[in-house]
């Protein structure tokens, strides 16, 4: 069994980097989903990264894949999906690119959702919770074949 912590959205707000692995020490693998805005590359040193649409100045990838136990996992900050039929463009870029499990950012809200075969992820904000939602990322264990997520909050004091 993996464990992955998976962050999105901090906007700038570098601390939460750290902030996050002391939370997770004992995590596997650290998947930040972009708009990260971190005032220099290092402070990503240990996550697996992509780019969001507002990481300007990081030369990151847009997309990732990473294979965990019996699953891949497809890695993005979700600014080209859109707003509407969002969940069949995510399961469209998972079977064009042979994966089980779409993360991804950009919303500011966490999701996880299972359909069939396939999973969907977004951690929410650690900085900029919307729609309600408090400030969070999220906490994957994968075992086989089985994925479950849940979600962590993050103290208003953060």
């Amino acid at each position: 069994m993996k464990k992955v912590v998976v962050m999105s959205d901090n906007h700038g707000n570098d601390s939460m980097m750290e902030y996050i692995k002391a939370q997770e020490p004992h995590a596997d693998y650290y998947i930040h989903c972009g708009d990260s805005e971190a005032s220099y590359k290092e402070l990503l040193t240990g996550y697996i990264c992509v780019k969001g649409n507002n990481d300007w100045s990081l030369d990151l990838p847009m997309e990732a894949k990473l294979q965990i136990e019996d699953v891949t996992l497809f890695i993005t900050h979700g600014q080209y999906l859109g707003y509407f039929n969002r969940e069949l463009a995510m399961k469209d870029l998972l079977i064009r690119n042979h994966c089980q499990v779409f993360i991804s950012g950009h919303t500011h809200m966490p999701l996880f959702l299972k359909d069939g075969s396939y999973y969907y992820i977004n951690p929410g904000s650690t900085s900029l919770p919307r729609g309600g939602s408090k400030k969070s990322y999220a906490v994957v264990t994968i075992d086989g074949q089985a994925v479950d997520c849940v979600f962590k909050e993050i103290p208003r004091s953060q």
